[in-house]
């Protein structure tokens, strides 16, 4: 698995020759929080792609929240499971912080990220 890297800002890295490029376990881990960072609707070509953060970010909303970035996490190429998952929701912030640890065709691969 190869994939373009992503510098700090989300942006493509261009120019760099192979250094441009992520592999094998850190593409794959780019790949989920790239998904994870997709909000539903945002993309006007696979507008039911990506998470629901315009209606879960919400109080009482947690639940749903997590099943569906549980969702996008599993359906990524090349994740097996989720081996563990915790996620600190911030209502008045609007935001999300996800700590899991996922087992993938590479081992597995920790992720934590505010969204």
């Amino acid at each position: 698995m190869k994939t373009r890297a992503l510098d700090a800002n989300g942006d493509f890295m261009l120019g760099r020759g192979l250094q441009s490029y992520v592999t094998e376990e850190n593409a794959l881990k780019q790949n989920i929080l790239t998904r994870l960072r997709q909000w539903k609707g945002d993309c006007f070509f696979a507008v039911t792609d990506g998470v629901d953060y315009n209606n879960y970010l919400d109080i009482g909303r947690k639940k749903m929240l997590d099943l569906d970035i549980k969702r996008i996490i599993l359906q990524t190429a090349g994740v097996l499971r989720i081996s563990t998952f915790e996620s600190t929701l911030n209502t008045t912030e609007r935001n999300v912080t996800i700590n899991c640890s996922v087992y993938t065709i590479f081992g597995n691969v920790e992720l934590q990220e505010t969204i």
